[in-house]
C-alpha cells in the first residue's frame, strides 16, 4: 500500500473548510483497492444554493482491513473520520488533499480505538443471572 497524499494541482485555499459538510457518494473497486467518494459541500447563505462542491477520493487496501478485522461496513466511517480530522486541523482554510491513500497506521489506529470502545462497553455491563421463577404462578404465561 502506498503512503501519502496525492494533491490536485496544489493545496486548495477554501474559506470555511471547517464547516464543510461531507456527503458519502459511494465507492469503486479495482482488485483489492476500494476508492470511497465524498462530496465536500459549503453551504451558502441560502440553503438552496451551494457555493462549492469538492470531490474527495480516499483509497483503501481491503486486505489491510481484513488483517485488522475491520468490517467493510466500517470503511466509510474510517474515511469520514480521516476527512473530518484533516479539515479540522489548524489553518483548515485550505484543503490538504483531494485524493488520499489511507495508511496502514491509520487503519491500525481506527481498529485500536474501536477495540478500546468495545472493551469499555464490556467492563461497564453487569452480568445478570437468567430469570428463574420461584413460585408456580410465575411458571405460567399470562392469560393461562
Amino acid at each position: 500500500m502506498s503512503v501519502g497524499r496525492e494533491l490536485g494541482a496544489s493545496v486548495l485555499p477554501l474559506e470555511g473548510a471547517v464547516s464543510m459538510q461531507l456527503l458519502y457518494k459511494g465507492f469503486n473497486q479495482r482488485a483489492n483497492i476500494r476508492s470511497y467518494r465524498f462530496d465536500g459541500v459549503l453551504p451558502s447563505e441560502r440553503p438552496t444554493r451551494l457555493v462549492k462542491n469538492l470531490e474527495f477520493l480516499l483509497k483503501l487496501d481491503m486486505t489491510v482491513l481484513a488483517e485488522h478485522r475491520i468490517r467493510i461496513q466500517e470503511a466509510p466511517a474510517l474515511c469520514l473520520g480521516i476527512l473530518q480530522s484533516a479539515l479540522a486541523l489548524p489553518g483548515a482554510d485550505t484543503i490538504p488533499f483531494l485524493s488520499y491513500t489511507i495508511t496502514r497506521a491509520e487503519i491500525l489506529a481506527f481498529a485500536s480505538a474501536r477495540d478500546a470502545v468495545q472493551e469499555a462497553k464490556g467492563t461497564r455491563r453487569k452480568h445478570r443471572p437468567p430469570f428463574k421463577p420461584t413460585t408456580p404462578a410465575q411458571w405460567k404465561w399470562p392469560g393461562q
